[in-house]
């Protein structure tokens, strides 16, 4: 049988970026970041919405979160490879997120989880820079055709 024929599926084209604009707008996806983001929040939210000043004892699950902060961490690296917008999201939210380790729902050593996973997302922010600067790294536009 032959993949040939007028039936026959037809692959869809792509082309690189072109222009600035273009290029920017395609190395800034925002859709990879999405399970990256969904996992920080959980993590952040949670303990946030669940705490209690009054409480003297702390539960063996705030033992969890440095592990949901570098899991959602990888999941922005990992989703780095195609897109300057996850490690910069990232980095924005567990900033934001530093506000609950003084003294408030996160314990204090959440902090440096935060900033190692700041650290690593901005090292892998400068990887993609450069990834895409010297050309190891294109993104491609699908071409729709008029048929």
């Amino acid at each position: 049988m032959s993949d040939t024929g007028p039936d026959a599926p037809h692959e869809p084209e792509f082309r690189e970026p072109v222009g600035l604009i273009e290029s920017l707008t395609y190395n800034s996806r925002p859709q990879p970041a999405i399970p990256a983001m969904i996992v920080l929040l959980i993590t952040i939210m949670l303990p946030v919405m669940s705490y209690d000043p009054a409480a003297t004892e702390t539960s063996w699950t705030q033992w969890l979160i440095p592990f949901g902060l570098l899991a959602s961490c990888g999941l922005a690296i990992a989703a780095g490879f195609c897109s300057f917008f996850p490690h910069i999201a990232w980095m924005l939210v567990a900033a934001w997120a530093m506000k609950f380790t003084a003294g408030g729902p996160l314990p204090a050593y959440n902090r440096y989880v935060l900033i190692a996973g700041m650290v690593a997302a901005a090292i892998m922010l400068a990887v993609q820079v450069w990834r895409v600067g010297t050309g190891r790294f294109t993104p491609t536009i699908r071409i729709e055709s008029a048929e």
